[in-house]
């Protein structure tokens, strides 16, 4: 053995020294160093492992308000739906109701210019009537004049006086 740390160019006695300054050193090393170090990275993983347990928690509560807010947001979508068909219900009972008013003014507008057409008719028949029985009168009182005698006038009296006693006591004149 001793001819190989002399081929490597070793010392033994610098080489025990060497390693056991290593094993000191590691000896020393786990004790002032890696146990701070291993407390405080224990530490940050425990830090680390509540934040995830953290986000997680916060993870499932957004989840959890998102379907919450989800659950709203159909519900709003519903209730605008029903608003919305209740106003366009609404809109068509309004523009029937306004319809029918229109109907209603219209046969109102039509009937009353029937009723005028019909009196403005009848003023005018009733007109035409009595300008008639004018002439009419007018021309018979010229046809009397010219051929009226004594004995046509007494028949005419008495036919006169016939029709009134008739007309007094209810009968009907003949044709």
């Amino acid at each position: 053995m001793q001819e190989i740390f002399q081929a490597l160019g070793l010392e033994p006695g610098v080489l025990a020294v060497n390693i056991a300054g290593f094993v000191l050193l590691v000896v020393l090393l786990k004790r002032f160093a890696f146990g701070p170090v291993g407390d405080v990275l224990a530490d940050r993983a425990r830090e680390v492992q509540v934040n995830l347990d953290d986000a997680e928690r916060a993870k499932q509560t957004a989840l959890a308000d998102k379907r919450a807010m989800e659950e709203q947001l159909s519900t709003l979508n519903e209730r605008a739906d029903r608003i919305v068909s209740d106003a366009e219900r609404k809109a068509e009972e309004e523009r029937a109701r306004i319809l029918e008013q229109a109907a209603d003014q219209t046969r109102r507008i039509v009937a009353d210019g029937e009723r005028r057409v019909q009196s403005a008719a009848e003023e005018a028949r009733r007109q035409l009537r009595a300008e008639t029985a004018g002439m009419a009168i007018e021309v018979s009182a010229r046809a009397l004049r010219q051929a009226m005698d004594e004995r046509r006038q007494a028949a005419l009296v008495e036919a006169f006086i016939d029709d009134i006693k008739r007309i007094a006591s209810g009968e009907e004149k003949p044709q």
